[in-house]
């Protein structure tokens, strides 16, 4: 296994464990899913301001983030060119997310979505039909998580694919997934050359409703299939 997938996989089981029990690294490093007290903002409260996206052509999509209030999130590991294809490969990808502020950020968690294709002829342009995994540390296993695609409006944010957590200040968590596409047999429509993105969002869940601190966006080519 390599270093990227053992971070992200490590995130991803103290994410899992965080009623259990607190994964720190001690000092002013890394953590990841910490659940140590920490002093929030004078109101407790999330920013209400919401993040623009970052977009990054595919070609320069090895690191790319964007920001508000110190959270900042970032796609990496994807390869100089990827791409997808119905029935091809999978995707594989890793979100870090820091918190560069002196204040601690609770109940938030990654929103992993498939933007617009350009590849389908429909008036929403919805993503082809897919699968998105999750590497876990537990079994050394991919678990699948709710595959996210944007149609209209927000309500994808909505969607909950990790269980929120606390991130302190300094504290940073890496979460490795893949993606693909299925094969046209399953494709409720023709999937020809066209252009998708994985847009990432962190949000924070309260009241019932999901609040955008930062997001990023990496452009992918699709082929067909």
């Amino acid at each position: 296994m390599s270093y990227r997938r053992a971070a992200a996989a490590f995130g991803s089981f103290c994410a899992l464990a965080i009623a259990v029990a607190a994964c720190s690294s001690g000092g002013s490093g890394s953590q990841a899913g910490s659940t140590a007290a920490a002093t929030s903002g004078a109101n407790g409260s999330a920013p209400t301001s919401a993040a623009t996206a970052t977009v990054v052509p595919a070609s320069t999509a090895r690191a790319s983030g964007s920001s508000v209030s110190g959270v900042t999130v970032s796609i990496t590991g994807m390869p100089s060119q990827p791409a997808l294809a119905p029935g091809g490969p999978s995707l594989e990808f890793t979100v870090d997310i820091k918190n560069g502020s002196h204040r601690a950020y609770h109940d938030i968690t990654p929103v992993v979505a498939i933007d617009h294709c350009t590849c389908v002829s429909t008036a929403m342009q919805r993503a082809p039909k897919g699968a998105l995994q999750e590497y876990t540390l537990v079994g050394g296993k991919w678990r699948t998580v709710y595959y996210n695609t944007i149609g209209t409006g927000t309500a994808y944010l909505n969607v909950v694919e990790q269980a929120p957590v606390t991130l302190n200040p300094g504290a940073t968590l890496s979460f490795t997934f893949r993606v693909r596409l299925y094969g046209a047999a399953r494709q409720a429509h023709a999937v020809h050359a066209g252009q998708t993105g994985l847009l990432v969002t962190v949000v924070r869940h309260s009241g019932g409703s999901a609040t955008k601190l930062a997001s990023v966006r990496v452009g992918v080519p699709v082929t067909a299939g």
